[in-house]
């Protein structure tokens, strides 16, 4: 058995739109005010845009856990 973990961010464009920005293996220890300063940070640097439209507001972030069971 493997398990995997993603951190998904999930940003409201500025047309109101949701942006969904995953990133693979995120740290064991991780809190939401890291999160939250790293996603606030992409907001004011524009770093997250889709089809013309930017971050405006952090809407939520999490993890997912997925186990995977080779089967024999």
């Amino acid at each position: 058995m493997a398990d995997t973990r993603k951190l998904t961010m999930v940003f409201s464009l500025d047309n109101g739109d949701d942006f969904k920005y995953n990133l693979t293996d995120p740290k064991d220890d991780l809190t939401k005010a890291q999160v939250d300063e790293a996603m606030q940070a992409m907001i004011d640097n524009n770093a997250i845009l889709k089809d013309g439209h930017s971050a405006a507001v952090i809407k939520e972030a999490y993890i997912t856990t997925t186990t995977q069971t080779v089967l024999e």
